[in-house]
């Protein structure tokens, strides 16, 4: 049977810090779901329950993002084919939108409650 070294402790308690900082960090959960939204370098987080508009600058321009009745869509944006504009509204976990010529990306994170009814990773 091998002897356990100092190295192999502290690796271990590392390895176990860094899990732990990544669940606090990236894992909403419980509570409600928040909306993440991220452009170049700068990220943003806000509650979804909590309505507000957020305009974020870009390379091509300004897209303005609205947090409406636990919901969540881009109302406007400069650049030319607007598809994040037509993503419509998005209330969901896991849903996001982007806008790739103006580097914005939006995402809901949060705890996956199923709702009664609805389709949930066993129905396929």
């Amino acid at each position: 049977m091998k002897v356990l070294k100092i190295g192999d402790f502290v690796i271990a308690i590392l390895s176990a810090v860094l899990v732990s900082l990544s669940f606090l960090s990236y894992g909403n959960l419980s509570g409600n779901p928040t909306v993440h939204i991220k452009s170049g370098a700068n990220e943003w987080i806000y509650d979804i329950v909590h309505d507000r508009t957020v305009s974020i600058s870009g390379p091509v321009g300004s897209t303005v993002i609205e947090i409406i009745d636990s919901r969540v869509h881009v109302s406007h944006s400069d650049c030319s084919n607007k598809v994040c504009v037509a993503a419509g509204w998005k209330d969901s976990v896991g849903e996001w939108i982007i806008c790739l010529p103006n580097n914005v990306f939006v995402l809901i994170e949060g705890d996956r409650t199923p709702t009664p009814g609805g389709i949930d990773d066993t129905a396929f």
